[in-house]
């Protein structure tokens, strides 16, 4: 029974033909089933062969050709900031933790994200969660990014904030020209995706930084629920939500894939996508783009950093046929969000 359900998530992630929320929650399980595989095979392999070699052989099928979106060690031919032509930053920067900045609980975290971004290297920077004040040194980020990064395009839910003014969710800075943005705007938590068309030399390539649908669940309240808190509408209500979860994102994902499918130009598109390497999401990009860390990263790849830091759930998909994923790095030195940036080296072909 534990080979065939095995078999049948693998199934899911891999086809990523089934939206419904049930398989949402099936193919979430896929890291469990990995690790229940790989203990049935050490505990099997010296007292029951034939059940070792039947693990071993579940094992080897659910991690074909997507073994990469767990590990990936870096290949022979990726070198280390080899030649490229230009590097693109992801960065969920929880609004520089804007609220307990104005309770006077946390003045650090917004002083040292703006050091970070004034230091930053990026030829493009795709940020999530991005809080802007130009009445606030510490949040005056705009006027920060666009010294290097003169282009620059923002989504914003108050469409009279024309000068990025309070919170804005996704940003766009660029040291290349940007001849034309559109901005989809998924309520009510600044979601989206903000789309520009960029202009590098005497090519244009379509940069989509997109901040999917969440689960809404507070993980830490989660964890630190006691056996009494725990209760049937304590469950409930946390299966309610990864379930309205599943639903959005494939929702959304449709949005998505069209943008994808009808766009004039190579896309680049980096983000937040809230969603494990196994999902619905992820598996219907990785039908149109490639992913970068899969290409030229190392590693587990994992960028969220707070409770459950064993996920990476921010992602640069690309078109392998305009460009070539140099490098990919998750920047764990920066520890001002509870998410890790991720940048990739990039090089047309």
């Amino acid at each position: 029974m534990a080979s065939l359900y095995a078999l049948l998530v693998y199934q899911l992630v891999y086809s990523a033909e089934v939206k419904h929320w049930l398989a949402g929650f099936m193919m979430m399980s896929y890291p469990l089933v990995l690790l229940i595989h790989i203990l049935f095979f050490i505990s099997y392999v010296f007292v029951r062969p034939l059940k070792a070699l039947l693990s071993l052989v579940t094992l080897l099928i659910i991690t074909f050709s997507i073994s990469t979106r767990t590990l990936k060690f870096v290949p022979k031919d990726v070198k280390l900031k080899q030649d490229f032509d230009f590097s693109v930053l992801s960065y969920n920067m929880m609004y520089g933790n804007y609220f307990a900045y104005k309770n006077g609980n946390d003045k650090l975290t917004a002083k040292t994200q703006k050091v970070i971004l004034d230091t930053l290297s990026a030829d493009i920077v795709c940020l999530q969660e991005f809080y802007n004040d130009k009445r606030n040194p510490d949040f005056n980020l705009l006027k920060i990014l666009k010294r290097t990064r003169p282009h620059y395009v923002f989504l914003d839910k108050n469409t009279q904030h024309t000068d990025a003014q309070g919170l804005v969710g996704l940003a766009i800075f660029s040291r290349f020209p940007i001849i034309a943005k559109k901005e989809i705007y998924w309520p009510p938590n600044n979601n989206g995706i903000l789309i520009a068309d960029v202009v590098f030399k005497t090519d244009t390539f379509r940069l989509m930084n997109f901040h999917m649908k969440s689960m809404g669940i507070r993980v830490q309240k989660a964890v630190n629920l006691d056996k009494k808190q725990l209760n049937k509408n304590a469950t409930r209500s946390i299966l309610q939500k990864l379930k309205g979860g599943f639903e959005e994102r494939g929702i959304q994902m449709g949005v998505f894939e069209k943008e994808i499918i009808n766009s004039p130009y190579p896309i680049i598109a980096s983000g937040d996508l809230n969603e494990m390497p196994y999902g619905y999401a992820y598996g219907r990009l990785s039908k149109h783009l490639k992913n970068a860390f899969e290409k030229s990263g190392f590693g587990f790849g994992f960028s969220y950093r707070k409770i459950l830091n064993f996920l990476r759930i921010d992602n640069q998909f690309y078109d392998d046929k305009k460009f070539e994923s140099i490098y990919f790095q998750t920047l764990y030195e920066i520890k001002t969000s509870d998410h890790y940036p991720i940048k990739a080296w990039y090089k047309l072909k």
